[in-house]
């Protein structure tokens, strides 16, 4: 039996100047959604609309105080970096110094799969604009998610669901899920530990930055069953399953 829902995946892509260690990520992000903004005559430009969003809001029934949430969680703060919509649908902007691609809803894994997979040209046309630019350097991106330097950035899959199921089914039916599928659906990284600094080869680029079974942050102390409860839709028929957990796509048959 095939499931319709709405479903679609967010991807922070890896981001150098070669030869520039310290050059600025958030400003060579920005050229990079600015320079395909330029090109694309149909992309158009958004002031994003924050109202229904709350980040803070987690689907085991409570808020987290404002005053309690890192920086990195307060995403319902316009702080006017790059952001356009495409043609496409999909959403190019910069969250957290890296340039995001968020594909456009879909309602069946082949189409999320497809539009991910657009998204890479997307972004690396994205680089080849911005690198022409005057006094620009050559950009290098990379569909990855850790510098091997300590940092992991995230690939989040979005799945909506009927509020009616439990949550604590989410969780017992999940966990193990989430864990295993790693073995087929990992993308593979060269290195050990958050630093990379061990020798060897491992399934999963994400799952040394994880750290409890359940909570709602995304940026720290990460959880297998992310609880942020930001459904887009009628809240009190529809919650949105968050999925931090996953790997970079690039295996397209196992994603």
């Amino acid at each position: 039996m095939t499931v319709r829902r709405v479903m679609g995946i967010e991807t922070e892509y890896g981001i150098s100047v070669p030869g520039h260690p310290n050059a600025n990520a958030m400003l060579t992000s920005s050229q990079i959604v600015n320079a395909y903004a330029a090109a694309m005559h149909r992309a158009r430009r958004a002031r994003w609309d924050f109202e229904e969003e709350n980040p803070l809001r987690d689907a085991r029934g409570f808020d987290l105080a404002r005053e309690a949430a890192d920086s990195s969680q307060l995403t319902d703060e316009d702080i006017g970096l790059a952001n356009v919509i495409l043609t496409n649908g999909a959403r190019l902007y910069v969250d957290h110094a890296h340039p995001e691609y968020s594909s456009p809803e879909v309602t069946n894994p082949w189409d999320a799969v497809l539009w991910d997979k657009a998204g890479e040209r997307i972004m690396a046309e994205a680089a080849e604009r911005a690198a022409q630019l005057p006094g620009a350097q050559p950009i290098h991106l990379y569909k990855n998610n850790t510098d091997n330097k300590g940092a992991s950035y995230g690939t989040h899959e979005n799945y909506l669901m009927k509020r009616e199921t439990p949550f604590s089914d989410i969780v017992r039916h999940l966990t193990p899920f989430f864990v295993s599928r790693q073995v087929f659906a990992g993308a593979g990284r060269v290195g050990i530990g958050q630093d990379g600094h061990e020798h060897g080869f491992q399934l999963s680029q994400r799952a040394d930055y994880f750290e409890v079974e359940v909570g709602l942050e995304t940026t720290l102390k990460r959880p297998i069953i992310n609880t942020r409860d930001e459904p887009h839709a009628d809240a009190e028929k529809y919650r949105r399953l968050h999925v931090i957990i996953g790997d970079a796509n690039l295996s397209e048959i196992s994603t």
